[in-house]
């Protein structure tokens, strides 16, 4: 049995029931009581009542073994925010926090909006820290200090992994995050990278302009003008007709788009939220390149908070690719199932289209399904363990997809968030592995910042 109590309250009880927690005739849990006294706060808080004190009184009955909750609630004064201030920000334009702040001075404070408003700030990256923090000034008014301590928002990034049967591989990224950031943004970049994927290698250079836009709280959109050059080089002996093909120089220009709604509450160490993202890539000779392709990528994943702070993710993504116009779909463009980013367990690309001889091809489909367990390790150092279960497939065109038949790895990881950027380190096991596949796989990515 479950009340509510309150000397003025702007609903009534029936009104504080709704959404409860905690049902008649259900098993005592503390916990919920708890959760409980949250959803009551924030009930009261999104209204104003910013230091509203809700306190649960329990009386048992031993004979019919139930218990009796009452819930006392204290409103306090509606209060307003007189001021906003902003320190620590040298980099950092005022108007950049402020536009992130879902709250306004001379308004009704609404602490659930000042959760928001964290959230965005600490998703920005920019800063090592976020405090948002009410200082009574009068019995109906508040000044809010919004601290922040800036980062380093530059960030280079490398990643590989490592088997018997294939080597060393790497590959790195450069950028630079907090840069006239706008609801509008516009961002230039230029690349050069060198990569390994052991049957061929691949030199690739060029730029994308990239314009992007805030359309609402949660959705964003972005599309790039890019231009690629390309060099495949290298071939080991006994390459497939499709490298062979396409060694030497080739160019790619053309538009990369997506659009992407996000309502993770924290990006790099999501606890809740999901986000969803379509991808429309067009590779078009008609710009000056020599490739002619069509991409589309769909990645969703959501996140449920459990027990001890504890939570799980599913995550699922599917992509087609194909060329047009007579020319063949770029290697780079192609689609590698297996590594650390996409099935872990199996070696890049190898939970994709191999030759009998295991030489790597590269998938004009793919299917892949992530569930991962997080559990922390140690919240001080941001050091968390996962469980991982994946399930995935590269495919040819030629291939019918067959859901039944993808394959499937297990294993575990550890992430920390470091000084020098995320941090993964993880080890798979190949619960099906095929003739020259190994069993298990470890593998590393690591990002560092400047």
């Amino acid at each position: 049995m479950r009340g509510c109590s309150s000397g003025k309250s702007w609903r009534t009880t029936s009104e504080l029931r709704a959404g409860a927690k905690i049902e008649t005739g259900e098993v005592f849990q503390r916990a919920k009581i708890r959760d409980e006294i949250t959803r009551l706060t924030e009930l009261y808080g999104a209204k104003g009542y910013a230091f509203t004190d809700v306190n649960p009184s329990v009386a048992p009955d031993a004979q019919t073994k139930t218990a009796a909750i009452l819930f006392n609630i204290k409103e306090g004064d509606l209060i307003r925010i007189r001021e906003i201030r902003i320190s620590g920000n040298d980099k950092t334009r005022d108007n950049v926090v402020r536009r992130e702040l879902r709250v306004n001075e001379q308004e009704v404070i609404d602490t659930v909006s000042m959760k928001r408003s964290y959230q965005r700030l600490t998703n920005l990256n920019f800063f090592e820290t976020v405090e948002i923090l009410p200082k009574q000034v009068e019995s109906d008014k508040v000044d809010l200090d919004v601290k922040v301590k800036e980062k380093s928002t530059g960030s280079f990034s490398i990643g590989g992994g490592f088997s018997t049967l294939d080597r060393l591989t790497a590959v790195a990224d450069i950028t630079e995050g907090n840069f006239q950031d706008s609801l509008t943004s516009l961002q230039f970049d230029l690349f050069n990278t060198k990569t390994n994927y052991t049957t061929y290698e691949e030199n690739k250079s060029g730029g994308t302009a990239t314009f992007g836009r805030w359309f609402s709280e949660f959705t964003s959109g972005a599309v790039s003008l890019v231009y690629e050059n390309l060099k495949i080089s290298n071939p080991i002996e006994g390459a497939n007709s499709l490298v062979l093909q396409q060694v030497g120089t080739q160019s790619t220009s053309g538009f990369r788009s997506s659009i992407t709604r996000d309502t993770r509450d924290y990006y790099i160490d999501p606890r809740t939220g999901s986000r969803t993202a379509v991808n429309f890539d067009l590779g078009t000779r008609i710009l000056g390149g020599t490739n002619n392709f069509f991409k589309i990528q769909l990645d969703g994943a959501k996140y449920t908070p459990l027990f001890w702070d504890t939570r799980h993710m599913i995550r699922g993504r599917f992509g087609l690719i194909d060329g047009y116009g007579g020319r063949p779909v770029p290697l780079t463009e192609q689609f590698y199932v297996g590594g650390i980013s996409t099935m872990r367990g199996f070696v890049f690309g190898r939970a994709g289209p191999v030759t009998p001889e295991g030489t790597l091809l590269g998938a004009a489909r793919q299917i892949v399904i992530n569930n991962d367990f997080i559990f922390p390790v140690s919240a001080e150092a941001k050091l968390n363990g996962v469980l991982f279960f994946d399930y995935g497939q590269g495919f040819n065109l030629a291939n019918r997809i067959n859901v039944g038949d993808l394959r499937k790895a297990a294993g575990i990881e550890a992430r920390w968030i470091s000084p020098f950027g995320p941090l993964r380190v993880a080890y798979g096991l190949n619960l099906d592995p095929r003739p020259l596949e190994r069993r298990g796989v470890f593998e590393f990515s690591v990002g560092s910042l400047f």
